[in-house]
């Protein structure tokens, strides 16, 4: 039995090292063969279990670490590593009980605690995500690691001033990879606080030592994506590419770059190219498939459609399946599309909840807030405009802000959160606007007006109307139908309410009450902006929003795919067409689908 052991240790090594070296085939033949003949030591099923990782064998990694916690149950690393695979296929719910199972065996262990937290940080569960790592802290106070993870919650979670005094009391030194990982935390803390000049300082300076690691790049590119700097973006993709041709994250980064810039082609070049070094990779197959039928790219249409979701994990199974849905939608089948849409909702809402009485509440609360007259800002002059596009997420709204920005003085913000943010941080309601202008001037921009397109800003219109006097409210619609299907096939990451018919439905009505009543009480400072009647009828309807802007009329106005403006929504491939209204009534090709949803809107006109 030693010497069975010993040569059993041998086959391993030898495995191992044909591994390092990059035969693959030969080194997976060795533990196949091992486990064949039912030799199952903790040592081979953790390292082949480590193997099938790495060569993203995921299925086989997980049964070989289930295996191993049934054979060695005290074996602490068997639970760990399993349940990194279950969290990472976001399958959050058993890596949550395999890691509590490994707590009945081990109170006190720290790496456990830790698992536990990068869990609850990836679920957006910060609260307990910093309890578990202060408990790893606590077992284990020199850890480092541990520290510099709880900084990353902090950040995460916007509690800048705890992330930063934490970070400030590490001291590693200046070529050890903790100090770079503390930098990187310290660009993303500045990142946070949109102090954009700064954390580019803070990269620059580790690019003179750290230019071989991979996340460095990743970073840049987080950086000039959120300053809306697209170009620096796409020169320091390019450099970390060059560098590492085979890191996927920076050429889809890059892709995701070309697309908003305009540059179509460019991003289904890069996307192709993923799919040609990763033939299933689940995010590039779902950006194409929202700009491109896969015409001229046959095999990896055939990939696409023949993939077989069953066996795919549920975050790869969400985007397979969409990708398929807009697939069949551009081949006109729109039953089977129906049905993909159907799986990849089904399957999101099962990961997260819906959050449609979130805004609800929050609706309620602002539209019910008594405003003392007292605290109402008198109106005056004042340098800047603040134009709040609001209404529900695909109603027209990019269209809308791309004739805008046509405008030489306007200085579009995109999707901000300043506002919410603004509402957040004040504890003064005349503080509000102060908030957000501060925001607004990290922007750094000569411009003098500011258009914000964050939709759901209509839950906060009586908080612009009381206390940004100068402001304007433009309320975006459009056929209720084709919005509540946009948004249905739409792979929202952060509105969760929109993977449920019905949730759409009830927030799309909530939206249309709120808004007439805000219109009654607040008069000229909103606007009513149909985008069916501008598609239809371009030029009189946005001379009519123009005149009521008091702007300067010029025929730009009716050119909005002329813009030059970099666009981070999901219509960044439409609306770089010229007006059409193409998408318009295009719910009846769903009408069965939507059967439960039309019935509410009969009386639409």
């Amino acid at each position: 039995m030693k010497e069975n052991s010993l040569e059993i240790s041998k086959f391993i090594q030898i495995a191992r090292k044909n591994h390092k070296e990059g035969n693959i085939h030969q080194a997976n033949e060795i533990y196949k063969n091992l486990i064949n003949k039912k030799i199952y030591t903790y040592d081979l099923l953790i390292s082949y279990g480590l193997f099938c990782r790495e060569i993203n064998n995921l299925k086989i990694a997980k049964n070989l670490f289930f295996l191993s916690i049934k054979k060695y149950p005290l074996k602490i690393n068997s639970y760990i590593l399993l349940a990194e695979i279950l969290r990472k296929e976001n399958n959050i719910e058993d890596a949550l009980k395999t890691l509590y199972a490994a707590k009945k065996v081990d109170e006190y262990n720290p790496d456990i605690d830790y698992n536990l937290a990068i869990i609850h940080k990836a679920i957006k569960a910060f609260n307990d995500a910093i309890r578990f790592i202060d408990s790893a802290i606590n077992l284990q106070p020199k850890n480092q690691i541990y520290k510099i993870f709880k900084a990353d919650i902090l950040i995460e979670s916007f509690q800048n001033e705890g992330a930063k005094k934490l970070l400030l009391n590490l001291k590693f030194k200046n070529d050890s990879l903790l100090f770079f990982q503390r930098e990187i935390l310290i660009s993303k803390l500045y990142i946070n606080q949109k102090e954009y000049i700064l954390a580019e300082k803070v990269l620059l300076e580790l690019r003179k030592i750290f230019n071989k690691e991979s996340i460095l790049y990743l970073n840049f590119s987080d950086l000039y994506f959120k300053n809306k700097e697209l170009e620096k973006g796409i020169l320091i993709l390019k450099e970390g590419i060059n560098i590492f041709p085979n890191f996927i994250p920076l050429r889809f980064n890059l892709a995701i770059m070309y697309r908003n810039l305009g540059l179509l082609d460019l991003s289904i070049k890069t996307h192709i190219d993923i799919l040609l070094k990763d033939q299933f990779n689940s995010n590039s197959y779902y950006e194409l498939s929202t700009m491109y039928d896969f015409s001229n790219h046959n095999d990896q249409l055939k990939t696409l459609l023949n993939i077989e979701i069953e066996k795919l994990s549920p975050k790869e199974k969400i985007y397979f399946c969409y990708s398929k849905a807009n697939i069949y939608h551009f081949k006109k089948d729109y039953k089977k599309s129906a049905y993909f849409l159907q799986i990849a909702n089904d399957e999101k809402l099962k990961m997260q909840p819906s959050d449609v009485k979130r805004k609800l509440n929050t609706g309620e609360y602002y539209r019910n807030l008594k405003v003392d007259k007292t605290l109402k800002i008198e109106k005056k002059v004042d340098r800047h405009q603040y134009i709040f596009i609001v209404g529900m997420p695909r109603c027209g709204s990019t269209l809308l802000e791309s004739i805008l920005s046509l405008n030489p003085e306007v200085k579009d913000l995109g999707e901000v959160t300043f506002l919410e943010e603004s509402l957040n941080q004040s504890g003064d309601l005349r503080e509000v606007k102060k908030f957000y202008a501060e925001k607004v001037m990290f922007i750094n921009s000569k411009k003098k007006i500011f258009t914000d397109k964050n939709l759901f800003n209509f839950l906060y219109c009586s908080i612009i109307y009381n206390f940004f006097p100068n402001a304007r409210i433009i309320h975006c619609t459009r056929n209720p139908l084709d919005n509540i299907l946009s948004i249905y096939r739409t792979n929202f990451l952060n509105q969760s309410f929109s993977s449920s018919l019905k949730d759409i439905t009830d927030l799309y009505l909530y939206h249309l009450e709120l808004m007439h009543e805000y219109k009654s009480k607040f008069g000229s400072m909103i606007y009513s902006y149909d985008h069916d009647k501008v598609v239809h009828n371009p030029r009189e309807n946005i001379q009519n929003l123009i005149n009521w802007l008091d702007w300067e009329w010029s025929e730009k106005y009716l050119s909005p795919q002329k813009s030059k403006r970099s666009v981070y929504t999901a219509s960044s491939a439409q609306v770089r067409e010229k007006i059409n209204a193409h998408s318009s009534g295009y719910w009846k090709n769903y009408e069965d689908f939507l059967k439960p949803v039309s019935e509410i809107f009969l009386t639409y006109n």
